[in-house]
């Protein structure tokens, strides 16, 4: 495809986090989580339009403090525990769509809770999936390769491996969705009301970038790996690239 696509990027901000309460704006090294993903964003060169969509008033204030759109409170309807983010995804792009008058051609979700995915990482996936005649990406932290086979069946009572080589030289390293990015492809997504296909785009990060934050103890894993990449996105608009490329050669 040669002309640019249409993308709008969806940061999902619910209030209501069970296993680590308001995690969204929890303070990661002098910032709300959610202002890394904001900044990402803001940093990219890819996105047509992005927005946070939250049904929390504070949520929404401190994403506005970082220069985000928050067009509208989620309807409580779509901000359940049961409530998927296929129908907070429909539910943004619909209204900007509405609002702005244009179609998108891409639809992105950025989970807040992956503070050191980059801008980098968000052009780099636009770029792969427009390129790509899939109609789906999803970011992956790998490939975990060891000299034994990492990853195990138990079939008939016994564990072994699940993909046998014969010679340690073949094994295959395996990925791991870690949550950082999702891209689909318009038609698919309302054809599938699904982030993913059964074949898709991979983006592969490396363990720093990957980081995700469901409990409070991820948070800290966070604050470590960024301090070890030295990364500032807040002090300098370049480091998210930077670290992006700092991470792969380490």
């Amino acid at each position: 495809m040669s002309t640019s696509p249409n993308v709008l990027a969806v940061i999902p901000a619910r209030g209501g986090s069970k296993r680590f309460p308001r995690k969204n704006i929890y303070p990661l090294r002098g910032h709300p989580l959610i202002a890394y993903t904001i900044k990402a964003c803001q940093d990219a060169t890819k996105l047509t339009d992005w927005l946070v969509s939250t049904d929390d008033e504070e949520i929404a204030a401190a994403a506005r403090q970082y220069g985000a759109p928050v067009p509208f409170i989620r309807p409580a309807n779509l901000s359940g525990d049961a409530d998927r983010n296929t129908g907070v995804m429909r539910h943004a792009m619909e209204f900007l769509e509405k609002q702005t008058g244009r179609r998108y051609d891409i639809i992105m979700l950025l989970q807040p809770t992956c503070p050191i995915r980059s801008a980098a990482h968000i052009d780099e996936a636009v770029d792969l999936l427009w390129a790509s005649p899939l109609e789906t990406l999803a970011s992956v932290r790998g490939p975990i390769k060891k000299r034994d086979p990492y990853i195990k069946a138990i079939r008939d009572g016994v564990l072994e491996p699940y993909n046998p080589a014969e010679d340690p030289k073949d094994f295959e390293g395996c990925y791991m969705y870690n949550a950082a990015l999702y891209a689909m492809k318009r038609d698919f997504f309302l054809r599938e009301n699904s982030f993913v296909a059964q074949r898709s785009v991979p983006l592969v990060m490396d363990r720093f970038h990957s980081a995700d934050i469901d409990e409070k103890i991820d948070a800290v894993v966070a604050e470590a790996y960024i301090d070890f990449l030295g990364y500032d996105p807040f002090g300098d608009r370049d480091a998210a690239h930077r670290s992006a490329s700092q991470a792969q050669s380490a």
